[in-house]
């Protein structure tokens, strides 16, 4: 595994940077995936991971897993590529560490308790019972050269 996970209060402190992502799709996605690409440097650390449905209310799976599928559509930020799709089948290799409900219009972090650090080669993801066209993303992340 190369993404690690520490209770808040050992939460290792970096700068931090924010990040905000509106997702708006004629195609529903129900999975996205934050990664640390193998030849990145550095180690990511997210702090936090807010969403946000605008459509309805939902449940989301926040896993670790070791798929190193392509997206398509990606976006860097701090070190880390975000993308999402829409996926069909489970990621083999996976770690389930969260299982969040969101309601409609309604912000929840999904790493409350929680830090992730995500070594070079690590990703995460989260995964939506119900696909959604339109929410929207917040992650902090801070890095640290290795």
């Amino acid at each position: 595994m190369r993404v690690f996970q520490l209770k808040k209060d050992n939460e290792y402190y970096v700068d931090q940077d924010t990040f905000n992502m509106k997702i708006e799709r004629i195609n529903k996605i129900n999975c996205i995936t934050i990664d640390n690409p193998v030849q990145n440097n550095c180690l990511c650390v997210i702090n936090h991971l807010v969403c946000k449905f605008e459509e309805n209310k939902n449940t989301a799976h926040l896993i670790i897993t070791n798929d190193d599928k392509q997206l398509k559509d990606t976006t860097t930020f701090g070190g880390l590529n975000i993308g999402y799709k829409y996926d069909k089948g489970e990621p083999l290799d996976n770690l389930e560490i969260d299982i969040v409900n969101i309601d409609i219009n309604r912000e929840i972090d999904m790493l409350e308790k929680y830090s992730l650090i995500i070594l070079p080669g690590g990703n995460i993801q989260i995964k939506l019972e119900e696909p959604q066209e339109k929410m929207s993303l917040q992650i902090s992340v801070g890095k640290e050269n290795i």
